[in-house]
């Protein structure tokens, strides 16, 4: 710079004597810059603990000198710097690449010296006794190192559920067989729930139900299922021995028993037909009027019978006479036959006899 500045006054002096005259400007200006540039230039000495260069410059930044310098590692710090007689001296320590993965996240520091518990500070992690990490968060760390950090926080809290009724049961020949119907309406009781969660990297991994408190109790209901045969045909519509009619038609399920019965039984049965005598309860006697057991089956019981093998239809029945066979056969029965051979043919046979309501 001043060789510069002496060449372009020589270049305008034009004459010897303006060159005379200018030389000692020139000296002076030589001097004056000199004295003024050497005041300006610093001297840096910077050390990496293992070499120490030494720089001489004008440039006031410390970090960009230090930059400028073809040091051991691109990736350092400026630990410290002191200015002392003029003289800075600058203290720089390498660093390395420290990896912390959390789930799917991997974020990257950069240090000189530390722990793991140090990587994960400055990672912007805080781990609590429940976290895991490896290594361990005390270990020394020297250079590059891969931490696996997994944060575990658990979660308390509570919700309310419902707590459901149930429904008794019960059977009635009220209703039709297959019909279902509530009787009395159930309501769902509520609860408390409190549960512990656990999180891992914020994503939730397990529940735990801690308690219940029951905050309404539930209220059960009955519903009821029919057990009546569904009518298919009556006995008006049934061919029967017995000439009797009963006050209304009696319904009959497909099976051709009765749907509405107090009373079911299965007994022996003969068969008899006239004897020129009225019954014992002094009507005449007709197919329908039937011999029983009075102590048994009360006179003027109302009935319908059909044989167990189902060949017999004998129709409504009422207990009107009385016999000697229940000497012998006590809960038996003898049906009026029309005819000796209608009885023939009928022989001994079981029946059932459903007592009508």
């Amino acid at each position: 710079m001043i060789e510069k500045i002496k060449y372009f006054l020589l270049s305008a002096v034009r004459s010897k004597q303006m060159r005379v005259g200018c030389a000692a400007v020139l000296t002076a200006l030589t001097i004056a810059v000199g004295t003024l540039l050497n005041g300006s230039v610093k001297t840096i000495l910077i050390s990496d603990g293992e070499q120490t260069y030494t720089v001489h410059t004008t440039n006031p930044n410390v970090a960009s000198v230090v930059s400028t310098l073809k040091l051991k590692s691109d990736s350092f710090n400026i630990v410290s710097t002191d200015i002392k007689n003029g003289i800075t001296t600058v203290n720089v320590e390498y660093t390395f690449p420290v990896y912390v993965t959390s789930g799917d996240k991997t974020t990257t520091v950069y240090m000189s010296k530390g722990t793991v518990n140090d990587a994960l500070t400055l990672a912007g992690y805080t781990p609590d006794a429940y976290d895991i990490v490896e290594p361990s968060s005390n270990v020394i760390i020297t250079g590059t190192t891969y931490i696996d950090y997994t944060n575990i926080d658990y979660v308390s809290g509570s919700y309310t559920e419902a707590v459901p009724c149930s429904y008794e049961t019960v059977y009635s020949s009220d209703y039709t067989e297959g019909t279902t119907k509530t009787l009395t309406a159930g309501s769902d009781g509520l609860q408390s729930v409190s549960y512990t969660a656990k999180f891992v990297n914020g994503v939730a991994a397990e529940s735990n139900i801690t308690g219940t408190t029951l905050l309404s109790a539930p209220v059960n209901g009955v519903t009821v299922v029919g057990t009546k045969k569904a009518a298919v045909k009556t006995s008006a519509s049934v061919k029967c021995i017995s000439t009797l009619t009963p006050s209304s038609p009696i319904e009959l399920d497909a099976s051709g028993n009765p749907i509405n019965y107090s009373s079911k039984m299965t007994v022996r049965a003969t068969a008899y037909t006239y004897t020129g005598h009225n019954c014992a309860t002094g009507v005449a006697p007709q197919p329908g009027y039937i011999a029983v057991n009075p102590n048994v089956i009360p006179y003027g019981t109302k009935m319908y019978i059909k044989s167990t093998d189902g060949r017999y239809i004998y129709g409504y029945a009422v207990a009107a006479d009385t016999g000697g066979f229940i000497k012998n056969h006590p809960t038996g029965v003898d049906l009026f036959m029309s005819t000796q051979s209608a009885c023939t043919s009928f022989g001994v046979r079981n029946v059932e006899i459903y007592i009508l309501n």
